[in-house]
């Protein structure tokens, strides 16, 4: 069987948009808890014609003002491919940049897609001289990306959610792009250390009228909870000890 030409290598259909009322564009605040304490979560999305802008950013709740300690802007543009069953709804990743403060310290990742060498060049600004420069990482031979602060918005545009959902019994694969890379392995316990990771994504139940759905990435289960018109509504990535709920929403055992 003919195997699919990446979707970083081929020429996107130019007449492809966003599908259009869900999710909604704007900012949405949360409460993410994780091992070392409760933070400020904001995701901030925006559709131009075929692109899905998204800004996330992390920051503190103590004290007086909030300080961000983590922030990300990914960009990816919506178009199809055609393989052996039709044409495929894909993100195609642009870029991203990404910015932690890790004890204090500022640690920088940028990426950018090279079509021409049929690559992400990442480029790295750290205190720790591991972590400087810029490399070249070959894109797996696939038709489905998300970077992973694009999940929820990706997996809706590319029809994967609507799929699963149809097809409850079967895994819906695509690649997570880590836009913290490299510093991921900081960050998370037991992800591995390359920029992209196989995952999948499966519809699991209705969950006090929230679509529940399992992406599944080195041996770790991150579930995402959707309303029904597909806004996001929380998050809860066990293995890490990370949850994301609405503010003022507590956080229940069902999500430790």
């Amino acid at each position: 069987m003919k195997s699919l030409i990446l979707l970083f290598l081929i020429s996107l259909s130019g007449c492809s948009t966003l599908a259009p009322g869900t999710p909604k564009d704007g900012k949405i605040g949360y409460s993410l808890t994780d091992v070392t304490g409760q933070y400020q979560f904001v995701r901030e999305n925006k559709g131009v014609e075929n692109k899905m802008i998204t800004r996330t950013v992390l920051a503190t709740k103590k004290g007086g003002a909030a300080k961000i300690v983590e922030k990300t802007v990914t960009v990816s543009q919506l178009g199809t491919v055609k393989g052996d069953r039709g044409r495929s709804i894909i993100m195609r990743p642009h870029g991203s940049d990404f910015v932690v403060w890790l004890e204090g310290k500022k640690y920088e990742s940028k990426m950018r897609l090279n079509s021409k060498k049929k690559s992400m060049t990442v480029t790295m600004t750290s205190p720790e001289a591991k972590w400087n420069g810029t490399q070249d990482i070959p894109v797996p031979h696939a038709t489905q990306f998300c970077f992973f602060s694009q999940i929820p918005e990706c997996l809706y545009h590319t029809q994967l959610l609507s799929r699963a959902q149809k097809n409850p019994e079967t895994d819906e694969g695509f690649y997570i792009i880590w836009d913290s890379f490299p510093y991921t392995q900081e960050q998370y316990a037991d992800v591995g250390k390359e920029l992209f990771a196989s995952a999948t994504v499966k519809f699991e139940t209705i969950d006090q009228g929230h679509y529940r759905f399992l992406v599944e990435v080195n041996n770790q289960i991150i579930l995402y909870h959707f309303s029904k018109s597909y806004e996001l509504v929380k998050i809860s990535w066990i293995a890490q000890g990370i949850t994301v709920v609405p503010p003022g929403q507590e956080v229940t055992n069902d999500d430790e």
